[in-house]
């Protein structure tokens, strides 16, 4: 038996759900924790971003789960991190056009920023 969360959960941010999730990843592999908070992020991500939604969620899945979480329960902090990769994604295309020889990576840009009520 599998511990991939039940559909309804994977496409809500409501806050009980969200701690319910953080039963479920406390119990899973790593690996497994970071799908499960995938599968719960993209679906939220492609809302804002439908065509660079895989990439986001890829970026910000770098991201620690604590603050994944708070991702998943914040819609604004969503926004904010969505718009800061795709700044990031922008930036880093210029980069390679103008033929930099910069390094950028996304965590350099990615701000760690959390609001704690």
């Amino acid at each position: 038996m599998s511990n991939v969360p039940p559909p309804a959960l994977l496409a809500s941010s409501n806050p009980q759900e969200t701690e319910m999730l953080s039963s479920m990843l406390a119990a899973a592999p790593l690996q497994q924790q970071k799908q499960m908070l995938g599968e719960r992020l993209f679906p939220l991500i492609q809302k804002l971003k439908d065509d660079m939604a895989a990439k986001i969620t890829g970026m910000l899945l770098e991201m620690d789960n604590s603050e994944l979480l708070l991702l998943l329960e914040s819609p604004e902090s969503l926004t904010a991190n969505v718009e800061e990769v795709v700044q990031v994604l922008k930036l880093s295309k210029t980069t390679t056009k103008a033929g930099g020889k910069e390094s950028l990576h996304p965590n350099n840009f990615l701000s760690a920023e959390v609001a704690v009520n």
